[in-house]
């Protein structure tokens, strides 16, 4: 039987946009059961020449630098450029009736995320941001284990989202460091957005939070060597309290030397603990109580077929998925959300409820006190 095509249009094909790009191929063949099959249909870059190039290497069938030549001529949007552009390619695909699958953070502070939120519900149609590591299998598996009560009565979660790649001061002032083109937030919108979703998903809504940012090297030299002002935050922490009652601790940042992908997280329990790092993204540690005393410590679970969508790539358990497995499983569960008629969460109403918490962090920094949320 045939299926229905899907026509999928990239705006953007920067290091995030090429792995769109790579999943929206890899999900037609990893996943056989989608009820649509998904077409590279377009892609958008901002001249002619880049775009050519950019959907031969990529598999699109035609390209464009007029987005909205794009938007007009598929099913489905990825945005996949900076926050600042966000707003208008949004509300103009949402107007259209297109299915819209943003990159984070979105849009430039709150306010333009509550816009592009606004829009979705009033166009019904699907949506996603991409919170890529709130989707791994062996996330999931922590979320199922708290749902079903393994880790009793949650007490406390610690997670941080550390990279390097600004860790050395002579490294050239980039867009990610001007708030007109990045948004408000630096490593907040950059990194802290991914560890935010996971403590969301894991424990439920924040409430309260009490912040620190710095900014460590204020000044960049850019690529024509002059002198620029760093704009947001290269570092960010924060505690909180959860809905709950459990409470929070949260770090990113993006100057921290010898960090390439660390992103984890600790969530304590009255009857257990789980432990992840998105560097050893194949494996789950779990503390049981109940375990006899002899036999107590945290266990290593290695993913396998149990943790489901590892066995649509892989039968052999152990032997792992990467960052474009995710970004696969990504485009798989917004096929799913458009095919059932709804949002694919984390969606833009998670990355609006993120981007107060972020708010609040710089809002706590600034004042000196805690901060109310909701």
């Amino acid at each position: 039987m045939n299926k229905k095509s899907l026509k999928f249009g990239l705006i953007g094909a920067g290091f995030i946009g090429r792995t769109h790009a790579l999943a929206i191929h890899a999900a037609r063949q990893v996943f056989s059961d989608l009820e649509y099959m998904p077409v590279p249909q377009m892609l958008c870059e901002i001249s002619p020449a880049l775009a050519e190039k950019a959907a031969q290497n990529l598999g699109f069938e035609e390209f464009t630098d007029d987005w909205r030549k794009l938007v007009d001529a598929v099913d489905a949007v990825v945005v996949a450029v900076p926050s600042h552009l966000h707003l208008e390619i949004a509300l103009h695909s949402f107007a259209a009736g297109r299915h819209v699958l943003c990159e984070k953070p979105v849009g430039l502070d709150s306010q333009e995320a509550e816009q592009i939120r606004a829009a979705a519900r009033q166009s019904k149609a699907s949506h996603a941001v991409g919170f890529t590591y709130a989707r791994a299998p062996m996330v999931m598996l922590a979320k199922r284990m708290v749902d079903d009560g393994e880790l009793g009565k949650l007490l406390h979660f610690s997670g941080r989202h550390d990279e390097d790649y600004l860790a050395d001061p002579n490294t050239t002032f980039g867009w990610r460091q001007e708030s007109k083109i990045a948004g408000r937030f630096g490593v907040l919108g950059d990194l802290g957005y991914h560890i935010l979703s996971i403590g969301r998903l894991l424990c439920g809504e924040i409430t309260a939070i009490c912040g620190l940012t710095e900014t460590f090297y204020p000044k960049r030299r850019d690529a024509s060597g002059t002198f620029r002002i760093v704009e947001n935050e290269d570092y960010a922490s924060f505690i909180a309290r959860f809905t709950n009652g459990a409470a929070g601790s949260f770090e990113s940042s993006r100057v921290a030397r010898g960090s390439k992908q660390n992103l984890s997280f600790e969530l304590v329990g009255e009857a257990g603990a789980i432990r992840f790092s998105a560097e050893r993204l194949n494996e789950l540690q779990f503390y049981s109580a109940s375990d006899g005393s002899s036999t107590q410590g945290f266990r290593n679970i290695l993913i396998s077929a149990a943790h489901k969508p590892y066995d649509s790539f892989i039968p052999a358990p152990g032997h792992g998925l990467g960052f474009n497995d995710l970004k696969t499983i990504e485009i798989a569960q917004f096929i799913n959300a458009i095919a059932e008629q709804r949002s694919c969460p984390p969606d833009l109403d998670d990355a609006y409820s993120i981007s107060k918490i972020c708010e609040g962090v710089l809002q706590s920094n600034a004042e000196q006190r805690w901060v109310m949320l909701g």
